[in-house]
Formats: C-alpha cells, structure tokens, sequence
C-alpha cells in the first residue's frame, strides 16, 4: 500500500498494481478483516481506509459499515486506485470512493469520519505523529484509529514473513532504513502508544495476533514477494543473484512450512485501536 512515500517508493506500488494482493496468495485479506472486527465499525458508520491499496480493508470496511454508511480509500498510487475503484463497482459497493492522496496529510474536512484504519500502510509514513494528528482532526468525537503492521520477529532468529532467508536478504540489501523489517513499526511498542497519547487518543489498546500467509506452492510465496513492498528490496539485489536467492528462500518453505502439502506461513502482526475522546 503505497502512503506517505518518496515518489520512487510510491511508483514501484504503481508498477505491481496489476498483481498486488491478486495472487493465490492468502494475507491481506484476513488481516484486513481482523483490522475491521477490531475497529468496531457499523453500519452507517463513515470510515476512512488509509493505504487502501487494492481493497484487503477497504471492501470488508464497506460490508461492516453497510448501505447507510461509506468508505474513502485514499493511496498515493494512482493505478492502486483506479484498480480498487473498478473493483468497488464490481462488487456493488455503491457507497465506496477512492482517491489519490497523501495518507500522511490528508485534505479534508475535520470531524469526517467515525473510524479511520490503516492496514499495513501507516508504519511507512516519513512523520508518524504528523499523521496521527491528522486522524485525529478526522475523527469525529469518539471516532476510533484502528492500524495494522507487521510485528518484528527475533526469535530464534530474524523472520520476515516467518522465514529467515528473507531476514538475512533485507539485512544484507536494506540496512538503510529503521523501517520493519529492520526495525520495530512504529519506531516499537511504547513509543507507539506514546505517540498515539501525546497526539490526542486515549483507549489505546495494542495486541500482537498471529496471522497465516497461505499458498498452494513455495514458488506462489516467492512470486508474492515480487508483488508488494518488498520489490524494493528485490531492486537492491543483484539481478545475477535473483534466482539463487529465490530458490533458497522456496527451499526454506518446502523444508519446513508445508501443512498437508499447502504452505502455511505463520507471520505475527500488531494491531493498534485508539479513540478521540468525547466532546
């Protein structure tokens, strides 16, 4: 989900559009629902995806906030949006809009909105607090902030996505940057919940859920790595070593994450609520 990014960052979620979260890879859709469940929201309710990317919370926001409610999902990416818009009328989702936009400093208007949420998107903003004053600005009184990120795993060694070959790849061609995986989302746990308080939430409530990626083959996983944010990481590497490391990182998951012959990846995500308080 393209938000609050460099122009370069934002074109490579333009140039995976076509294929982000289309896959026969199974994460983002569960996450997002479990996000949607955690926000609270209702039918009528009026909800704000941040990162909309193609729809993972965008669509089941728009089922939960039903025909008397809406949905705005704003991406930096245009063709993110023009997939998800498309997408949206497909499924009879008259009461759902996307929209170019910065999710770090969304234009519009204050007190819009019952719920704002940000699945897997908000962590890569360049200002965090920023950000989250903005939601709260949006936020009606008693509006909820519902967010979502990767959660780092250490133990016993760095995963990303639950495998180590993909840790070692982003410690060898990523270590310029303090975002996950190389560092905590949202600079960590308290800092989060600090942040959140300082900027006007209270109700913050942070839990770590344990999600699934689920594919019929090591090689879908592999493919899948192509697809979303980590294709940056991908253009670090040296094209000459693309296929070695590619067939390291489906080694890794035949060898130890099949489940009845499918792949069943356990990956820990962080999930952060908050609340503008009352008038």
């Amino acid at each position: 989900m393209a938000n609050g990014r460099t122009p370069s960052e934002h074109t490579v979620f333009d140039q995976v559009s076509a294929e982000y979260d289309q896959l026969p890879v199974e994460f983002f859709g569960p996450v997002g629902e479990r996000l949607v469940a955690l926000a609270g929201i209702r039918p009528g309710d009026r909800v704000l995806d941040i990162g909309c990317g193609r729809g993972a919370v965008t669509f089941p926001a728009a089922r939960a906030a039903g025909t008397t409610g809406s949905v705005l999902g704003v991406d930096l990416s245009p063709r993110m949006v023009e997939a998800t818009r498309a997408k949206a009328a497909e499924l009879g989702l008259h009461r759902t809009r996307t929209m170019v936009m910065d999710g770090q400093k969304p234009t519009l208007p204050a007190g819009t909105f019952d719920a704002v949420v940000g699945g897997m998107s908000v962590h890569m903003v360049a200002d965090l607090p920023t950000a989250y004053r903005a939601y709260r600005d949006l936020l009606r009184p008693e509006g909820r902030l519902a967010l979502s990120a990767p959660a780092t795993d250490l133990s016993p060694r760095p995963r990303v996505f639950g495998l180590e070959t993909i840790a070692d790849l982003s410690a060898a061609y990523a270590t310029d940057s303090d975002v996950y995986p190389n560092g905590e989302a949202f600079g960590g746990q308290d800092r989060l919940q600090d942040d959140l308080r300082v900027c006007g939430f209270t109700d913050v409530t942070l839990t770590v859920e344990r999600a699934f990626i689920r594919a019929g083959t090591a090689r879908d996983v592999v493919r899948w790595t192509w697809t979303h944010g980590m294709r940056r990481l991908w253009e670090r590497v040296p094209q000459h070593r693309h296929e070695h490391l590619e067939s390291r990182i489906a080694a890794e998951i035949t060898a130890s994450h099949l489940d009845g012959g499918q792949v069943v990846l356990p990956v820990p995500v962080l999930y952060a609520t908050a609340a503008r308080p009352a008038a």
